[in-house]
């Protein structure tokens, strides 16, 4: 990178949600939201709007379409925003 050049990230294309039948702790204010790819129910945690607004074209999946779709193409697993890192640590304080 030259100087004076910005660093930045790709755009990330899919958002790994949490589906709404899994039993336990719901982040408040999550989101009802479907996965892109077999329609099951989501929850969108407050911290994961931001990140569905500035990539409007991003698709939501649920866990189990998400990992099986990383198996046929693996990507880049982008890092977890620290407010998203505070909902899991919430989570794990409770369960």
């Amino acid at each position: 990178m030259e100087a004076g050049e910005i660093e930045t990230m790709p755009e990330p294309k899919v958002l790994i949600c949490m589906p709404v039948d899994h039993p336990g702790y719901v982040v408040p204010g999550s989101l009802h939201w479907t996965c892109h790819k077999c329609k099951r129910g989501v929850w969108v945690a407050p911290s994961s709007w931001l990140i569905l607004h500035k990539h409007p074209g991003m698709e939501v999946y649920c866990w189990g379409c998400a990992f099986a779709r990383m198996e046929k193409a693996p990507g880049e697993i982008m890092k977890l925003t620290p407010t998203q890192q505070k909902e899991i640590v919430e989570y794990r304080r409770r369960y």
